[in-house]
């Protein structure tokens, strides 16, 4: 198939917007955009409440999706939607880690060229997990009762059940000044409640310091026992019989109150790396900023479990993959077998993605849908360098992502826009992959990583001036990564080749285990399989011996020299039957 002229514009504007937030294809057709993957499954059933995903992994386009098509289910259609830009990050940070310690510092009459010790001696994890847990809860309550009272339900109420509402609202408001009625969103409300419980805890120290007499342990033995006291008697027992009340309320119409927290990956950097920060407090803001994440999962998780009290409130928070993976938690095993859903995509998943735009775009029937890519693109790829092995077009393409939906539309922006030159063929994918992979890198690769790994240049650079293969001894790759770090606590060269790992730039070739499903190819008579963190659910691939290989997407980058007469990562759809 050809496109017309106005086909082709279609077809660009379909696959131009990177961002969910943007993309007019998803607002305007999400009943035929979206795609029903096994995660947004495993969200809707499981009841999981923490979507960990990469940058571009779409997390956005879930919950999105996910509001559209169970609208019903809830309260209110829009839900509670916390925007991580809306946080008031800096004077939370300025609070904690400058203005709380000065008052100690002041109390102990004590100087130190460091100011910003605070964390070594009280745990801010602690102070977060308080902060989160009250305001969630308080803007939950809030926002129900509002809703509630605003809705059909409220005339089905007895009068000691609006009466318990309104008074629950009335105590949640007074929380945030005192006012009446709360004109914004719930995510506005939110964040004004987490300053309150954060303001909250400056009050304790100045209560306790102006009682306590005695050591600088003693007095934060103190504070720390009461930031306990009252995590548990704050707002529990004022809004303890409205909590059972709207669960009572909300069992008898089948309904629930949905919170989602999204865009933390964005304004996490920017705020950690904004032009006009201070050097000096680089390393404070990366704890502040651990703290306050590590505060959120665990609050999630403590409501989660309590389904007596909380069974009305589903939550959908996404967390940054890179940003989870570097929380030191001991609650990890917990959280990832009970909590966390990872936010991956399979080929197959994906092929329906593109086959959906596509289809849109071309306004195919949706008998046709499924087809949309061949009408386009009916032919295979032969890899540039091994002219006997060919690949089907899409998997072509797919062989050099990460398995994320924004580097497809990526390649796909850029092969549309070629199309004005002329028709597609091999020899256009191939040089479109080649030119756009520099972008991926640099764009989306760099971009998401550079925040927290700040020696991740460093680290490419490196590997791009000393002589690599696609294939190579994990041994021989770690010694060319010898003296370099990618943060303060990764320097050894078995943990940046771990973080290399997550990151997606190396993976694991190994030989297929007999009777396993693992998806093999047959390669010089062998049966191997590539393992990359987008196809293999371990957090260390890594054995003494084991045989590492680049993921294909980094071969221009960092200036692969390819001796093997194998593809690398070879796909083909049986696979993934």
């Amino acid at each position: 198939m050809h496109p017309t002229t106005e086909q082709l514009q279609r077809l660009q504007a379909s696959f131009r917007q990177l961002k969910a937030e943007e993309d007019e294809a998803l607002h305007q057709d999400n009943q035929r955009n979206f795609v029903h993957t096994r995660v947004y499954r495993q969200v809707k059933h499981e009841g999981r409440c923490l979507l960990i995903g990469r940058k571009g992994a779409g997390k956005t386009a879930l919950l999105l999706g996910y509001r559209s098509q169970n609208a019903d289910d809830y309260l209110a259609k829009a839900g509670i939607d916390i925007i991580a830009d809306e946080f008031p990050l800096e004077p939370l940070f300025h609070f904690f880690y400058l203005d709380v310690y000065k008052k100690l510092q002041q109390h102990q009459g004590k100087n130190t060229s460091r100011e910003t010790d605070l964390a070594h001696f009280l745990d801010p994890t602690k102070v977060a997990t308080y902060a989160w847990k009250q305001a969630l809860v308080a803007s939950s309550v809030c926002m129900a009762a509002e809703q509630i009272l605003n809705s059909e339900i409220q005339f089905k109420l007895s009068e000691d059940e609006k009466r318990n509402l309104q008074e629950a609202r009335a105590s949640v408001m007074g929380l945030y000044g005192g006012k009446t009625n709360f004109a914004g969103n719930g995510g506005q409300l939110l964040s004004s409640l987490l300053v309150y419980f954060f303001g909250n805890f400056n009050e304790l120290i100045e209560i306790v310091m102006d009682h306590t007499i005695g050591t600088f342990a003693g007095l934060i033995a103190k504070i720390s026992g009461q930031l306990s006291t009252l995590a548990k008697t704050n707002t529990a027992e004022a809004l303890r019989k409205p909590v059972q009340q709207i669960r009572q309320i909300l069992e008898r119409h089948q309904k629930k109150v949905l919170l989602t927290l999204d865009r933390f990956d964005d304004f996490y950097d920017e705020f950690q790396y904004r032009s006009d920060a201070n050097s000096d407090l680089l390393y404070e803001k990366r704890s502040f900023l651990a703290a306050l994440l590590k505060g959120l999962v665990i609050a999630a998780r403590d409501l989660q479990r309590d389904q007596t009290n909380y069974a009305w409130i589903h939550m959908i928070f996404t967390i940054p993959m890179d940003k989870f993976l570097e929380l030191q938690l001991r609650e990890r095993a917990d959280l990832e077998s009970n909590h966390v859903v990872r936010l991956e995509w399979t080929p197959r998943e994906l092929y329906e993605m593109v086959n959906r735009r596509i289809g849109t775009a071309l306004n195919l029937p949706e008998k046709e849908i499924k087809n949309a890519w061949n009408l386009l693109f009916p032919f295979d790829v032969t890899n540039g360098r091994i002219r006997e092995v060919k690949e089907d077009s899409f998997l072509y393409i797919l062989r050099h992502t990460l398995w994320n939906p924004r580097e497809i539309q990526m390649y796909l922006k850029a092969i549309f826009s070629a199309l004005e030159e002329g028709p597609a063929d091999e020899e256009m994918f191939r040089r479109v992959v080649r030119n756009e992979t520099e972008q991926i890198i640099r764009r989306e690769f760099i971009g998401q990583f550079i925040g927290e790994f700040h020696g991740l240049k460093k680290v490419l650079n490196k590997l791009s001036n000393v002589q690599l293969q696609t294939v190579m001894l994990y041994e021989d790759l770690c010694d060319k990564l010898g003296g370099l770090e990618l943060f303060e606590d990764c320097r050894t060269p078995d943990q940046i080749m771990l973080r290399l790992f997550h990151m997606g730039v190396v993976g694991v070739r190994m030989n297929a285990r007999k009777g396993s499903n693992q998806a093999v190819i047959t390669q010089k008579k062998q049966e191997v399989c590539y393992r990359y963190c987008f196809n293999f659910y371990e957090n260390d691939p890594f054995a003494p011996a084991c045989t590492v290989c680049f993921h294909p997407m980094f071969f221009e980058y960092l200036n692969i020299q390819h001796e093997e007469p194998y593809v690398i990562n070879q796909l083909e759809w049986e696979m993934f039957d």
